[in-house]
């Protein structure tokens, strides 16, 4: 079976590869020039992702890229048997964006955030501000309740990661997310926010190891 992680938004493939257990391969997302900051596009870009590998899947994915991941499982782009998501995006969002901006600078100054898929990811956004506003104003408002539905009325094995210090997509958001999917629901007592995997690799690793 292949396992594949997919990014939040803005992030590098480089940030999660210590906090992936053997054998899982990190894709990365197009850049927001590329797409645009078209949020349709990246559903159509992992679409592409998956046409290339052999199945079935498991998915990972963090914040937007768990979204994705719902996305295609639901869309039926590939065989996906197993999905792990971690601290998903896919309901509306509720925290401002200059905190969560304001909370970015925070993790880099602590060292919890690495500096250098830090300043790739800045670099990446500043090359196209407009359309990473615009992606990120879409993650905020997107609703995939209707497909979660789909996930849970499959059967499709879905796990959701949240952390109780995360204030993005705070448990009880994350707790949502789970009911909806018909799938398993874990809170982590681990600092780090929205990134806890970074403090903690071994907990995801293990998770993900399933």
């Amino acid at each position: 079976m292949a396992a594949l992680f997919i990014p939040g938004w803005a992030a590098r493939a480089s940030l999660y590869r210590n906090a992936l257990p053997p054998g899982w391969e990190v894709l990365q997302p197009p850049s927001f020039r590329s797409t645009g900051g078209a949020i349709e596009a990246y559903p159509a870009w992992l679409s592409d992702e998956l046409a290339r590998r052999t199945g079935p899947f498991t998915l990972g994915g963090h914040s937007f890229g768990a979204a994705l991941a719902v996305l295609a499982a639901v869309r039926g782009d590939a065989d996906v048997e197993r999905l792990v998501l971690v601290e998903p995006a896919g309901l509306p969002l509720c925290k401002p964006m200059n905190r969560a901006l304001r909370d970015f600078g925070r993790q880099l100054v602590t060292g919890v955030y690495p500096v250098a898929p830090a300043a790739a990811s800045v670099v990446t956004t500043l090359a196209a501000p407009r359309a990473a506003l615009r992606l990120a104003r879409g993650v905020y408002m997107l609703d995939l309740s209707s497909e979660l539905a789909v996930l849970r009325d499959r059967g499709v094995a879905c796990t959701v990661l949240s952390a109780a210090s995360d204030t993005l997509t705070p448990p009880a958001h994350c707790r949502k997310v789970a009911e909806l999917a018909g799938g398993e629901f874990e809170e982590l007592a681990v600092g780090g926010g929205h990134v806890w995997f970074l403090v903690a690799a071994p907990q995801l690793r293990l998770r993900l190891a399933g």
